[in-house]
């Protein structure tokens, strides 16, 4: 007779409803999530010790801070990565569905954490934001270890492709949102490296086209639509496997959704109505600390640079979309959305460069 396996040896190798091999990757996202503020927080301990000069090892701390850094704009890719991963699985079970929107969502972790910093600060610190983080992602991590991971998915009941006239709605609004308003703000950001003089000089010449009574408004109203359009249309196309670009282009939008609206709440509720302020220089920059060295502007600094990056690489991702519906060949069309995305990471770079303090000069002859 054959020997049966001890119970407690078999709980053991479960989570939930998932075997343990097969439930650890796909909570990384929300663990990884779950952790992005206590890296900032690390960040900051850091440049605290080096600005105080009482660190022990000035070299190392430098070292330790930067990596830390890069830990802080690397956990969102990493999530996206977890996210096209699940993307390419042509029947996944319930929890590999689940898993893929928590990744999702995870991408978004910097705009959630900005936007759960503001309100909370508009609401006097009722609670310690830390507690409402972390039950957040702990609840979504739950949701994917007590999901069945046994029977095979081929689509979900009901879902039908997104109507065209959407995806075409979509596109123009962006386009709408580029011409007015995107294309002047980064020009206008990308003088930060100039200093905040040159800055506000751009900046009152391009308010001058985006702040007038009548297209403010529509710009706002074109705001809302494309994220209200993006999340429907990412809902719709979850449903179905696709390559790795097509989740690229969704990973990037769900955190422009949450960018947006977060970064509307910044400007609109926070600083204009409870601040009562100028957005300008310098509530962008968080003057007169800086990005850098203050415990809660640390946060920015991903949520600016992955910002950029997503809403310029979100835009060649829509064309390459484009371009594949025209007849484009695909390798030419994923080496266009590789190489913006490339010059997209080169751009948020500088424009977080000049945010963060840095300076261009010329020496003149």
């Amino acid at each position: 007779m054959s020997e049966s396996r001890p119970s407690g040896a078999l709980l053991s190798n479960r989570i939930g409803g998932l075997e343990a091999r097969t439930a650890l990757p796909l909570v990384v996202p929300p663990f990884a999530a779950l952790v992005y503020p206590l890296i900032l927080e690390a960040f900051h301990a850091c440049v605290t010790s080096l600005v105080s000069g009482h660190a022990a090892a000035p070299a190392l701390r430098t070292a330790l801070a930067v990596l830390l850094l890069i830990l802080a704009l690397a956990m969102p890719m990493l999530a996206l990565l977890s996210a096209i991963s699940l993307g390419e699985i042509q029947e996944p079970s319930l929890a590999q569905r689940r898993a893929r929107a928590v990744a999702l969502l995870a991408v978004a972790a910097p705009p959630m954490f900005v936007f759960l910093g503001v309100e909370l600060y508009i609401l006097k610190d009722p609670v310690p934001e830390l507690w409402l983080w972390a039950a957040f992602w702990l609840a979504a991590a739950g949701l994917v270890v007590f999901s069945d991971s046994k029977t095979k998915i081929a689509s979900l009941p009901g879902a039908k492709p997104a109507p065209a006239g959407l995806r075409v709605a979509h596109g123009l609004s962006a386009l709408g949102i580029l011409v007015i308003f995107l294309a002047l703000h980064l020009a206008n950001h990308l003088t930060f490296v100039a200093g905040p003089e040159v800055y506000r000089a751009v900046m009152k010449t391009v308010r001058r086209v985006y702040r007038q009574e009548v297209l403010q408004p529509l710009l706002i109203a074109l705001f809302l639509f494309q994220v209200g359009s993006g999340v429907y249309l990412a809902t719709r196309a979850s449903a179905q496997p696709m390559d790795r670009f097509r989740s690229f282009q969704i990973g990037s939008g769900v955190f422009l959704a949450a960018y947006v609206l977060g970064h509307m709440n910044s400007v609109f509720v926070f600083g204009r109505l409870y601040l009562g302020i100028d957005t300008d220089w310098s509530f962008a920059t968080g003057a007169p600390a800086g990005l850098i060295k203050d415990a809660w502007n640390i946060r920015l600094v991903p949520h600016y640079g992955l910002g950029v990056f997503f809403v310029l690489s979100h835009l060649a991702a829509g064309a390459r979309a484009v371009m594949l519906t025209h007849g484009v060949r695909k390798a030419y069309a994923d080496r266009f959305l590789i190489g913006s995305a490339t010059a997209a990471a080169g751009l948020a770079f500088v424009i977080l460069f000049g945010m963060s303090g840095g300076r261009l000069s010329f020496a003149l002859p």
